[in-house]
């Protein structure tokens, strides 16, 4: 009987080993919820990118990541001004419904007035992501309010020398060196410091915005301005766009906007929109390069299949274009962004282009990918099934965009906007026969039906998305 005895306890010691065995075997094959990493630029248009066609502009670690993902054609700002834009991303929210329709000042406040839904950073959050933000924030109130464990965050003002910083919201501290250099080595940090569990990083740059004259050497001449390209629509009568205040809020920013009077720099000699660009595209090369050393971080801790990687920026830059500056129009050069995202284990490589995306499907998105219900509250639509070619395209396959003072929708083919408080002040242009947005065809006969079809698709767009009293900020 003792031998019976002593040989079921052994069995039964084999079998409970045996099955430890077995369910630590399936731990180490079963996938970790991946990592989140998005990277995020500042002013960068879809045009001015390598894996967009641009024959010029090197962007050689943004086309690398472009060629291992599911790379959008038309991908779209929500709204193409810098609070909006990130509130929109953030929330999953439209800026109409999250509270923020100008830009804020993002000095601690207390509170919580907009952004009052879950964020993506408080979703992942719950979801035991260690969350970090680093960069550009433009919110209020503070990234740890919003969901953001850690942070090094820069102030509100851009400069890319002597950027102030706060680190987790303790005491400034001022950075010599070009701001997005020292942004990727906290990045790269992070990411080394913190490989052993699943985390949320959001990288965000400030350049391409200006001040493009703030940049290392090697950059601010790495184009010739005569090897620029200049979009057609940056003509009027045959002169290519020129505003010297604007000018100067390019290359200088606040530093002069808030001291004109005192403001000690001119213009360089002849200085025109070629060698202003020739500035911009040196600033997309610097992030460039800084993007390209997140990404070799990620692969050499040997992350890459476990991570998910966002790369878009928050809206584009009209630069001259329609002889306007800066953003905040229903023009593509202003709204128009890339977007590629990469994630080895369930994205296929693909240019996906029936799809239309924009920032307020990131956090579904995002979220889905990661396994982590998506809060009621998001009203942007998960694109995952197009990722991974379950579904060619999915929701309204439409952009909705505000502006400080109008309201748009963009399809494949149409750019409709009307003015909020003058509905009569409407434009339409045909993006595929007119692909620089030159020839308004809201008063033409024979497109009433397509007006008349996007204005009630625009107007059952607002019915359904609850309006949030906007900030009181003014737009710069």
């Amino acid at each position: 009987m003792v031998r019976i005895a002593c040989l079921g306890l052994m069995v039964s010691v084999i079998l409970h080993a045996a099955a430890m065995s077995a369910r630590g075997a399936a731990a180490i094959d079963a996938p970790r919820r991946p990592n989140v990493v998005i990277l995020l630029a500042d002013q960068w248009r879809w045009a001015e990118t390598g894996c967009y066609g641009h024959p010029v502009i090197r962007t050689p670690n943004v086309d690398r990541l472009a060629a291992a993902a599911g790379r959008f054609t038309h991908a779209f700002s929500n709204f193409p001004l810098c609070s909006p834009a990130r509130s929109v991303l953030l929330s999953g929210r439209y800026a109409r419904s999250n509270g923020v329709r100008g830009n804020q000042d993002q000095e601690a406040q207390p509170g919580r007035p907009t952004n009052q839904e879950t964020t993506i950073a408080e979703a992942l959050g719950r979801a035991d992501y260690l969350t970090a933000l680093v960069g550009k924030w433009h919110l209020r109130p503070t990234p740890a309010a919003l969901g953001f464990a850690e942070s090094l965050r820069c102030r509100m003002r851009h400069r890319y020398y002597r950027q102030v910083y706060y680190r987790n919201e303790g005491e400034p501290s001022v950075c010599e060196e070009y701001s997005p250099h020292h942004e990727t080595e906290a990045a790269v940090q992070f990411i080394r410091d913190h490989a052993d569990r699943p985390f949320f990083l959001f990288v965000s740059y400030g350049p391409p915005h200006m001040p493009l004259a703030e940049l290392p050497d090697r950059y601010r001449t790495m184009y010739d301005p005569a090897r620029v390209l200049l979009r057609e629509n940056v003509y009027k009568d045959g002169r290519m766009a020129f505003n010297e205040h604007w000018f100067k809020i390019y290359m200088w920013d606040f530093q002069y906007y808030e001291n004109t009077d005192t403001f000690p720099h001119g213009l360089p000699k002849d200085m025109d929109l070629r060698d202003l660009i020739a500035l911009y595209y040196g600033q997309i090369t610097a992030v460039d390069d800084c993007i390209g050393r997140v990404l070799d971080a990620i692969r050499e801790t040997g992350l890459e299949e476990d991570t998910i990687v966002l790369f878009t920026s928050d809206h584009g830059d009209l630069l001259g274009s329609h002889q306007l500056f800066n953003k905040n129009a229903h023009y593509d050069e202003a709204v128009r962004v890339p977007m590629a995202i990469r994630y080895p284990r369930r994205i296929k490589p693909a240019v996906i282009s029936e799809q239309i995306a924009s920032l307020v499907d990131v956090m579904p998105t995002l979220l889905e990918l990661c396994g982590v219900p998506v809060p009621d509250s998001v009203q942007g639509t998960s694109l995952t099934p197009v990722l991974e070619g379950r579904e060619e395209t999915v929701g309204e396959n439409a952009a909705f965009i505000e502006t400080s003072t109008a309201d748009g929708i963009r399809t494949h083919r149409f750019m409709y906007s009307v003015n909020r408080k003058k509905p009569r002040q409407e434009q339409l242009f045909d993006c595929e026969a007119d692909p620089f947005q030159m020839n308004d065809l809201s008063a033409e006969p024979a497109h009433a039906q397509t007006l008349a079809s996007l204005r009630e698709r625009l107007a059952a767009w607002r019915d359904r998305m609850p309006a949030q009293a906007p900030a009181s900020e003014p737009a710069r």
